[in-house]
């Protein structure tokens, strides 16, 4: 299991950040076609979204620092800052 800020993430919270970040892709999808966000090509966009939603959930993210300290938030509940 990986490590971030000396606490040792679970399983759990480790599926949990990936959903978290798969329903945020989700959103952006949804303020595009309620018209509430406009974009220059919606198709590719949509597209683009919709491909972070499967690398969310494969697992593709799970190295990067705003997933680890997404993982760790949804853990400890607490937000490590990442600059000082």
């Amino acid at each position: 299991m990986p490590r971030f800020a000396g606490v040792k993430l679970t399983e759990e919270s480790i599926q949990k950040a990936r959903e978290w970040f798969a329903d945020n892709a989700q959103a952006c999808i949804d303020e595009v076609l309620n018209g509430e966000v406009k974009v220059n090509d919606q198709d590719s966009y949509i597209k683009w979204r919709q491909e972070n939603i499967n690398d969310a959930l494969k697992g593709r993210y799970d190295h990067t620092l705003s997933f680890l300290q997404r993982a760790h938030t949804i853990q400890t509940g607490e937000c490590i800052a990442l600059l000082p």
